[in-house]
């Protein structure tokens, strides 16, 4: 059976939120810089910010402002995307910041050097 590539909030009338996607505590400190769950974290180059009514916010409007969110991270652990939640979508349950990376392909490699 094919695992599914959505987290579906919508059943419980929220959005439809790609797999891999964590939830933490969101504030724009200044420009790319933010705090996620109050640790400093930064905002990939082309990031995008996502409102409660699914439109497009720019990080100068919501400078300051604390908010629970989703967020995706990019190849080089930049956050990538990021949506405000609505209060019917934030009682659903989601990974958090305790395990950051659940969304980014664990590149592994089994070669070894041999310092001989």
């Amino acid at each position: 059976m094919p695992r599914p590539q959505t987290q579906n909030e919508s059943l419980v009338g929220g959005r439809t939120f790609p797999i891999g996607t964590l939830r933490g505590k969101f504030m724009v400190v200044d420009g790319v810089d933010v705090e996620l769950d109050g640790k400093p974290d930064r905002l990939a180059p082309g990031a995008r910010i996502r409102s409660a009514q699914n439109m497009l916010v720019m990080a100068g409007a919501i400078t300051g402002q604390k908010y629970l969110v989703n967020y995706t991270r990019d190849a080089a652990g930049m956050l990538r995307e990021v949506w405000i939640l609505t209060p019917e979508e934030a009682v659903a349950r989601r990974e958090s910041l305790d395990k950051p990376f659940l969304n980014i392909w664990p590149f592994t490699s089994n070669d070894t050097l041999n310092t001989q």
